[in-house]
């Protein structure tokens, strides 16, 4: 698996990682340390035709200029188990952007997350999941609703992250707005 994401800037990763280590110390939830990067999401697949999109989002950020993103506070998706998570607004400029790299990755991905698409996108900061069960929804929930979560940063990175066979992500490039591609780290999956 591959995806294209944005590193969240400090203090809140390291809020974030604050209240993943709460939420396991609290509730045993823990399932999230398999991606430990405090993150969203533009576009995942299984993998990219790395040289193109390396290619493409060099050029992407070169152009962009680091923009605010706002966040509206705590919810969750439905499914056998309940995601939590922080949920980014979708502002205009937000939207822009994802949809221009929905359209250009498409191609250059196997298998994209129909999750992603331009249709069903929605931006958000994963909290807990697989692990967090509907009957400690409202526990979890409700302890949460203390941490102040509506956010306003400035973005100013688009990262690839990468996962291993045996689960565990990381981060594979780094391209920082105005700079293009800044750092790079060998993640070990075959090309494309």
């Amino acid at each position: 698996m591959q995806a294209v994401i944005s590193l969240l800037p400090e203090p809140y990763n390291a809020q974030v990682e604050r209240i993943w280590n709460h939420l396991e110390d609290r509730f045993g939830l823990k399932y999230i340390r398999i991606t430990p990067i405090p993150h969203f999401t533009w576009q995942l697949g299984e993998g990219y035709q790395e040289e193109n999109v390396l290619s493409f989002l060099n050029e992407l950020a070169l152009r962009l200029e680091p923009f605010e993103v706002r966040t509206n506070g705590l919810n969750h998706f439905a499914g056998i188990s309940p995601i939590l998570f922080i949920e980014v607004r979708k502002s205009v400029k937000l939207t822009k952007l994802h949809t221009q790299i929905w359209n250009q990755l498409f191609p250059l991905t196997l298998e994209p997350s129909p999750l992603y698409s331009i249709e069903t996108w929605h931006p958000h900061i994963t909290l807990a999941m697989e692990d967090l069960g509907w009957e400690m929804l409202d526990e979890v929930t409700a302890m949460l609703q203390k941490t102040k979560m509506k956010w306003r940063f400035k973005l100013d990175n688009f990262a690839i992250a990468c996962q291993h066979a045996d689960g565990k992500a990381q981060v594979e490039h780094i391209f920082r707005f105005g700079k293009g591609l800044t750092e790079s780290f060998d993640c070990g999956l075959p090309p494309l």
